[in-house]
């Protein structure tokens, strides 16, 4: 194989960087992190909305990529991969988050913007399309608080108003939601790690 490649060269293909990394070689692991760092810090940005945690889990991402180089297909989608890849990180870190309820809303803010057809933007469309699925699944009341709060953007006060229910009973609702939309997310990012 080729190894006339120096860390200026971006000609290589991603194809015999991940080759060359499953062999070994730093070379070719730094030229590959430095061409897709970029783009994955700025998905990882765009959906959590935190620079430490975004480079927090492009970190993990390339760690991954070195030590378990040998279950990428170099002859796949390996930015595909990439992005798969840290979704998963940032779904099992936000489903494990104290604020989940913040990264939902990040998701959802960002799924919601006139973006054009990125990997990332269709990424954070993927995870609004099972939050709304779980959203959908939780009873009614709770549901009808989770969606005038987080869709409407009303307040408590205003909730409890429009639903005629005690600004108790709308806390309640939205702490429950949270806790039950946590639980099956945790239980989805099970199912994809393994997958």
């Amino acid at each position: 194989m080729d190894r006339s490649y120096n860390k200026r060269n971006f000609s290589t293909t991603d194809e015999t960087l991940i080759l060359l990394i499953q062999q070994g070689d730093r070379r070719a692991y730094a030229l590959f992190y430095e061409r897709h760092r970029t783009a994955m810090y700025l998905s990882a940005y765009h959906l959590l909305r935190d620079d430490e945690d975004a480079r927090d889990a492009v970190q993990e991402l390339f760690v991954m990529v070195w030590q378990h180089a040998d279950r990428i297909d170099p002859t796949g989608n390996i930015k595909g991969y990439l992005y798969t890849v840290l979704r998963n990180k940032i779904l099992t870190a936000m489903s494990r988050s104290k604020h989940f309820d913040e990264y939902i809303s990040s998701y959802l803010a960002f799924g919601q913007q006139s973006v054009s057809a990125t990997e990332e933007a269709v990424l954070a469309r993927e995870l609004e399309q099972l939050l709304e699925e779980k959203i959908s699944q939780l009873p009614p009341k709770m549901r009808e608080v989770y969606e005038l709060s987080w869709h409407n953007h009303m307040s408590n006060k205003e909730i409890a108003e429009h639903m005629s229910i005690s600004e108790g009973t709308v806390k309640q609702h939205k702490h429950q939601a949270m806790r039950i939309l946590r639980g099956k997310l945790q239980r989805l990012v099970s199912a994809l790690l393994f997958l």
